[in-house]
């Protein structure tokens, strides 16, 4: 019974095809820029009504102090799962570097070109389109699928934790966390993502005068970008990289299971296709020490530096600030806290107290399911009525709040969907076409295998 059914929702979407990839387009057509709120309230209306008049469901806007999540509820039964997207996007510029206007969604080379288009309102539209599909192929869902659409992801999810708090009563007893991205980086090698890297993301500040000082009285000054710098020198080193040793010793990954699945790492997401995409010349790693470190190892970055006259011709100062932006990747046993803490310590120990100011912009912690989860299984057995060999990461080097439903819920959460895109964040933004009747067929067969399993 259950090849049959896989057999009508393959059909019906063969026969959607062309509709349900302009449906994505629509959506991918709307601005939804969380950083200037650019369409954010249009969008967020506009799947509160497509979850009311497409699916027949009840939605609302919940509002948190920033933008809207939209709370959907489809479906009936006893058993519960939640779906969990973004509709909300980062900003277009470079606007120069983009081969269509990044809202128009053109077809270019059989892939869907827009903002969003891979991460994540894309996939966000097919996986309501492939509830609509078993919707239409067999009737009313018979799961109670609870619908969590934020805006604001790409600010750090600050509202997320209030609305799971607000509404824990109904979310807590669910079965499983969903969340659809395009996975397959490379085509035809879906991965199943188990969890993710926490963050924190600060900035230190060092402002020494209130005016630029001629240079010619540095001796006697403090400078702050060298006081930055050489905070910066005790955390990283060029060759061997993050020198954090009160993260380090807490670490207790990789595990004996996740090495289990350092082949699938290996396959699945290659160091070469990373360098290939972002065009990088060489890595401080290689072979199996990049995967180990990369993906279960905790992690420091400076993501940006800023001081001082950098313009044309000759300007000598000593600057008057400095700032310096850093994130840190955590792994399992390691909690925000921990990384404040020692950066103070370290600040500390550098003698830099009073020189140095510390602000904690976004914060969050780790996540990670169980590999031997029922519904881990129930995703490789989707992908193998689809033909495709899934492949298992245990763990992203990424950062997501899907904390809030691993550890605040209890729930195991995968990340997975059929399709390739890139370029996320990036001009050029894109999904391939095929991608969208793969996320609809997959999210129609998850719900047939997981709805299958009470008869």
């Amino acid at each position: 019974m259950g090849e049959d059914r896989y057999t009508r929702i393959r059909s019906y979407i063969e026969e959607n095809k062309s509709m349900l990839i302009e449906e994505v387009r629509k959506l991918l057509r709307m601005p939804s820029i969380s950083g200037s709120g650019e369409g954010i309230e249009e969008t967020a209306t506009y799947l509160k009504q497509w979850i009311e008049e497409r699916l027949g469901g009840k939605a609302t806007l919940l509002r948190y102090g920033g933008h809207p999540i939209v709370y959907g509820r489809v479906g009936s039964g006893s058993r519960k799962i939640l779906v969990y997207n973004m509709y909300d996007v980062q900003p277009v510029e470079p606007l120069d570097q983009w081969v269509s206007p990044p809202f128009e969604a053109n077809i270019v080379d059989n892939k869907i070109i827009a903002r969003g288009a891979y991460n994540t309102k894309g996939a966000l539209m097919s996986t309501l389109l492939g509830l609509e599909a078993y919707q239409k192929i067999f009737g009313e869902i018979p799961l109670d699928v609870r619908i969590i659409l934020e805006g604001e992801e790409e600010l750090g999810s600050p509202s997320m934790p209030k609305f799971v708090e607000d509404k824990k009563e109904e979310l807590k007893g669910a079965e499983l966390a969903y969340f659809a991205i395009p996975s397959e980086r490379v085509h035809g090698k879906p991965t199943i993502v188990l969890g993710n890297k926490g963050i924190v993301f600060l900035e230190l500040r060092s402002k020494v005068s209130k005016y630029d000082v001629h240079s010619s009285f540095s001796r006697g000054l403090y400078n702050p970008a060298a006081i930055l710098a050489y905070i910066a020198s005790h955390l990283i080193n060029p060759h061997e990289g993050p020198r954090i040793p009160w993260l380090e010793d807490k670490v207790v990954t990789p595990t004996t299971e996740d090495l289990e699945y350092i082949e699938d790492l290996k396959e699945a997401m290659p160091r070469e296709d990373l360098m290939e995409l972002y065009g990088i010349y060489r890595t401080r790693l290689r072979s199996d020490e990049w995967y180990l470190a990369v993906y279960f190892k905790p992690t420091v970055n400076i993501d940006g530096f800023t001081s001082g006259y950098t313009g044309p011709g000759t300007k000598t100062i000593t600057p008057s600030e400095a700032v310096m932006r850093l994130d840190f990747r955590l792994v399992p046993n390691i909690e925000p806290e921990d990384v404040v803490e020692g950066l103070r310590e370290l600040v500390k120990r550098l003698g830099l107290e009073g020189l140095v100011e510390i602000d904690v912009l976004d914060s969050y912690t780790w996540s990670k399911t169980d590999p031997k989860s029922k519904y881990v299984e129930v995703s490789k057995q989707v992908y193998r009525d689809m033909e495709l060999k899934p492949y298992i990461i245990p763990m992203l080097p990424g950062s997501a709040p899907s904390y809030l439903f691993t550890r605040k819920l209890g729930v195991p959460m995968i990340a997975t969907a059929p399709g390739h895109g890139g370029r996320a964040h990036a001009p050029n933004e894109y999904i391939t076409v095929d991608t969208v009747p793969k996320i609809a067929t997959y999210v129609a067969q998850l719900i047939n295998r997981i709805s299958s399993e009470q008869e």
